[in-house]
């Protein structure tokens, strides 16, 4: 897609919902509960806001630092539109991967791959979802152009490794007892290497699969 189709053209705020308008016609209405500092404001600070990320983010200076990527950021708000399609998508063929088309399965691979590495960690995503999502969601990376975030999470695999390669069988669930203290202070150090987030993968996954529909 075309970075200028996302751009906030206009922005309105009420009560409820922080209402944005974009350059691609579409109107996006975000509740304002989800940003705490806003909610919290008073009218009048609420309307106190700043265009910023070449009018792909909000700041609201008065209420926090200004950041780069805006306190409210269309990235953030397509991608969670996309993930949210795909989810749907595979809820309706009763979560079965196979069922959905390669694009969805990205998708999801990479909204696991998020969600799980920030909640619990490596060790969560892989406990869950298996080898198979891993695999989708490293190639979803190449495909977007993500290498940093690809290389961790190949050298977050790399810590457990071995037990694949094992001859016995390994449950995916007791690898947190096997790792040794040196191993999992590899996978801390990893994870937190991705809660940094060495690229705007927002950004990214919006740039290659396009929009979802409001």
């Amino acid at each position: 897609m075309n970075p200028q189709d996302n751009r906030i053209t206009a922005v309105r705020i009420d009560a409820q919902h922080i209402r944005l308008r974009l350059a691609d016609g579409r109107e996006l209405a975000e509740p304002i509960k989800r940003h705490i500092r806003v909610e919290k404001a008073t009218p009048e600070q609420r309307q106190q806001w700043v265009l910023t990320d070449e009018d792909h983010g909000l700041n609201w200076p008065a209420l926090w630092e200004p950041s780069s990527d805006g306190m409210l950021s269309i990235w953030d708000l397509d991608q969670d539109l996309l993930y949210n399609q795909a989810l749907n998508t595979l809820q309706a063929a009763k979560w079965d991967t196979a069922q959905i088309s390669r694009t969805q399965h990205e998708l999801v691979a990479l909204w696991r791959m998020e969600a799980d590495i920030n909640n619990g960690g490596f060790l969560q995503l892989l406990g869950n979802w298996g080898m198979g999502n891993l695999q989708v969601a490293l190639q979803a990376l190449q495909t977007i152009g993500a290498p940093a975030t690809q290389q961790c999470l190949q050298a977050m695999f790399s810590v457990v490794a071995r037990f694949e390669e094992s001859p016995e069988e390994t449950s995916l669930a007791d690898l947190p007892a096997l790792l040794t203290e040196a191993e999992h202070e590899q996978l801390q150090a990893l994870d937190d290497a991705f809660w940094n987030y060495p690229e705007r993968l927002a950004k990214l996954v919006v740039l290659h699969y396009g929009p979802a529909p409001a």
